[in-house]
């Protein structure tokens, strides 16, 4: 995911805000084929905060993170980022301590980021 990325300031600065994380993350998650995590119906309705289903049956609301690990959280898809490079680079992993230090966030928030990272790369890719 981010194997072009060298150090931290790279990644800093490739990310530089909100909008191109969102795009980045859509265009992994996706690559270019939005469909709905909750029935997979493709070519959804695009709103103003995400996308709407377009069947019938479902209609739901949802948006890139909806589904992943980075659902239902305040800390911005930037942080995230940093978190799993970090984590991913760290030859004996990280402490929530030190990536608190390194993104100067609060301890438990880093503890939060940390534990859904693990437990993500604990589960199998596909779900059945």
């Amino acid at each position: 995911m981010f194997a072009d990325f060298k150090t931290l300031p790279q990644l800093f600065d490739f990310f530089k805000d909100e909008v191109i994380c969102s795009t980045y993350w859509e265009q992994v998650r996706w690559e270019g084929n939005v469909t709905c995590p909750h029935c997979d119906s493709v070519n959804p309705y695009k709103t103003n905060r995400g996308y709407k289903c377009r069947n019938i049956e479902c209609q739901k609301k949802f948006s890139a993170i909806t589904g992943t690990i980075f659902e239902n959280t305040k800390m911005p898809l930037r942080t995230w980022f940093a978190a799993i490079y970090l984590c991913s680079n760290h030859k004996k992993g990280i402490s929530s301590l030190q990536l608190s230090r390194d993104l100067g966030i609060h301890q438990k928030s880093a503890w939060f980021l940390l534990h859904r990272i693990r437990k993500r790369n604990s589960l199998p890719l596909q779900y059945t």
